[in-house]
């Protein structure tokens, strides 16, 4: 998760109702004009928030002090416990592009700080073969730049790795991505693994989270009916479990939706992760209208297409959720509070 997590023990989710705005948590989910997909937020250590997304091009969305394309761009917003949501690029956090390992665009970056230091995990192409794999970069700041960009995972037999989400707890930092080294086609996974200092994997520690024989609902209506789970983020509740929240299906459309399941008490999942709420044969979260999935609880605006979701924490240690959702056209990030009700999860 890419959130604002120190390296010690990740805080558990606040158990609150939306009256506690009063109390100073911001309740209101916060929708951005810019067109963003795959949203990622972090606390900059100035007590800031930056969002993070998928590559846009030149022109793309308002600027305010961004231009030309950015291979990563970064919306600035809130402060302390107001988390809020941004509406213009400031920055390109990966200015120099994914590095020479791979080439093109960046896809769905993943940020936490651990220690002083911030790392980014990003999607990107195979220089010379098309393949999707991650990267991994470092920066002192959460507006980066980012640099020292590597190979970070890149599957045999052409296999995808993508959508990291790194997150830390203990003292330590994990990384949940979708890992199609798992599965083979058309199933895919998410796996979870710890990392060294320097943010590169621990491979011995790598454990499955969830695959998509797990679930029912996640055949997407192309490519030959691949059954997508990713966009995988970890976050731990107040009953003392961890969950995993997870997106499947068609990503450009009403269907794409999210996931929550149970993955165990520890910050890596000693067995794969129990889908929650009838999970198996609908998502958690989703658009409620025509073309929707029959999810278990529908989403601030109801909007289609919801997915790419991102749990992290304010300064306060309050859960927060971005996610993007999708026009028919573009897709444009949504910030919000994850509250507790029924013994489980909702947003407002």
């Amino acid at each position: 998760m890419a959130g604002v997590l120190a390296t010690t023990a990740a805080a558990a989710l606040v158990a609150v109702n939306p009256a506690s705005a009063a109390d100073g948590v911001s309740t209101t989910a916060a929708e951005s004009t810019f067109p963003l997909a795959d949203p990622d937020t972090v606390q900059a250590k100035d007590g800031t928030y930056v969002t993070y997304g998928t590559t846009v091009g030149e022109g793309v969305g308002a600027r305010c002090g961004a231009t030309g394309k950015l291979f990563v761009p970064v919306l600035s917003h809130g402060s302390g416990n107001t988390v809020g949501v941004g509406t213009c690029a400031s920055a390109d956090a990966l200015p120099n592009g994914p590095g020479s390992w791979a080439e093109g665009n960046v896809w769905a970056p993943g940020v936490v700080r651990f220690g002083d230091t911030y790392f980014m995990y990003y999607t990107a192409s195979r220089r010379g073969s098309g393949q999707k794999c991650l990267g991994r970069a470092v920066s002192g700041s959460a507006r980066g730049p980012f640099a020292n960009p590597v190979e970070w995972a890149c599957p045999g037999n052409g296999r995808w790795a993508i959508d990291a989400n790194p997150y830390v707890a203990g003292g330590a930092m994990y990384v949940a991505y979708r890992d199609d080294a798992i599965t083979s086609y058309p199933e895919t996974g998410i796996s979870i693994v710890r990392t060294h200092a320097n943010g590169m994997a621990d491979w011995d520690t790598r454990r499955d989270a969830l695959k998509s024989t797990d679930i029912g609902w996640e055949t997407i209506r192309m490519s030959g009916g691949t059954h997508v789970v990713e966009n995988p983020s970890m976050f731990k509740s107040a009953d003392g479990y961890w969950y995993l929240a997870y997106s499947g299906n068609n990503w450009d459309s009403a269907r794409y939706a999210t996931g929550i399941a149970r993955c165990g008490t520890g910050p890596i999942p000693s067995t794969r992760c129990t889908p929650r709420q009838n999970g198996v044969e609908r998502p958690y979260f989703g658009y409620t209208g025509t073309g929707g999935l029959n999810p278990y609880r529908g989403l601030p605006g109801n909007h289609p297409g919801p997915g790419g979701m991102d749990f992290f924490q304010a300064a306060n240690g309050q859960y927060h959720a971005v996610y993007h959702w999708w026009n028919g056209t573009r897709r444009f990030p949504i910030v919000a509070t994850v509250l507790r009700n029924d013994g489980g999860f909702y947003l407002s």
